[in-house]
């Protein structure tokens, strides 16, 4: 036997962000007034401005690696070449 609940769209609406703010609540995120929201809104800023940071060192990094690898390279070759040359 299945029942069916009606619930008008406000009820529902206030029921969803009742849940919502709970669980943010037990994360550790409070939003209940506006200035915790405000500062909410500026960590996660904040984290996104480190993300954004860090990908941008993480690249640099892998440049840098890329290029010394690619010179041991090159320079491998190059003395292996000047190895086979005839003695001047």
């Amino acid at each position: 036997m299945t029942r069916h609940l009606s619930v008008d769209p406000d009820e529902l609406k206030r029921i969803v962000k009742e849940a919502i703010r709970e669980e943010l609540s037990a994360a550790g995120l409070r939003i209940d007034e506006p200035e915790h929201q405000f500062e909410a809104r500026e960590d996660f800023r904040f984290l996104r401005n480190i993300r954004q940071a860090l990908a941008g060192i993480s690249s640099k990094v892998g440049a840098a690696v890329i290029l010394s690898i690619v010179s041991g390279l090159l320079w491998l070759l190059w003395n292996g070449f000047q190895a086979l040359l005839p003695p001047r």
